[in-house]
């Protein structure tokens, strides 16, 4: 009876593992300081081997099989219910996830180029720390941009900055924020018009849209205000 529990106990905790490695990854869970595989093998991890001891158990309790023959029995019906639980329970996440938008079968990223504006003074090389973005759809779509400093140019007192960043969930609410850390720093909102499922039309650079509001929510003055174009490139 014991050995059952164990041994379905066991298989319980890895196919919590495997299951929860893709699961935690399509739900975006952070990475930062280890917190996803905290979240594994500190909470997922356990509570499959805690219901795969109970479902052993439980069986092995209702089994009437004796010797080799019965144990057998038993233990593939133990191990058939812990499968067939992790996979609806799998099954049901994975339908209620918010799935990458695809293009042709393909996973998109935003391709975009920031317009900063003479009155915003930027370094005269910017890196990450004083010049970054990030695309921002819901709380757990929140990523920097990638952000291509080496193609920095300027035109009429203007600074065109190019960046990339992927699409990871069906959202018509993408608000891209940019954030310039020099001069008492500059955060702005610019609410981005795409579809929650973009279209091939959105392969083409969209017209400049200008921020009207920044990271306190306060208006920004026009002469202030980063424009962005943009267009949904397939994911390499």
């Amino acid at each position: 009876m014991i050995a059952i529990a164990f041994l379905t106990s066991v298989a319980g905790g890895i196919l919590s593992v495997v299951a929860s490695l893709y699961l935690t990854e399509l739900y975006h869970v952070s990475n930062f300081e280890g917190g996803r595989g905290m979240l594994i093998f500190f909470a997922l991890a356990p509570l499959g081997l805690l219901v795969g001891f109970i479902i052993g158990l439980v069986v092995a309790l209702r089994s009437g099989g004796t010797g080799f023959g019965g144990f057998a029995k038993t233990q593939g019906i133990a191990l058939a219910i812990a499968l067939g639980l992790a996979a609806t329970v799998s099954g049901i996440l994975y339908l209620a996830a918010d799935h990458p938008p695809k293009l042709d079968g393909k996973r998109l990223a935003l391709e975009f180029e920031l317009k900063v504006p003479p009155a915003l003074k930027l370094p005269a090389q910017p890196r990450v720390q004083t010049l970054h973005a990030s695309l921002y759809a819901n709380d757990r779509d929140n990523r920097y941009a990638l952000l291509d400093y080496d193609k920095i140019v300027s035109h009429d007192g203007y600074v065109f900055v190019p960046g990339k960043a992927s699409l990871l969930s069906q959202t018509f609410n993408r608000d891209l924020l940019v954030s310039i850390e020099s001069e008492g720093g500059v955060s702005q909102f610019i609410k981005l018009k795409l579809a929650a499922k973009p279209r091939k039309e959105d392969e083409a650079w969209s017209d400049w849209i200008m921020a009207t509001e920044g990271a306190d929510l306060s208006p920004v003055p026009e002469p202030e205000r980063i424009a962005v174009r943009y267009r949904v490139q397939p994911e390499e």
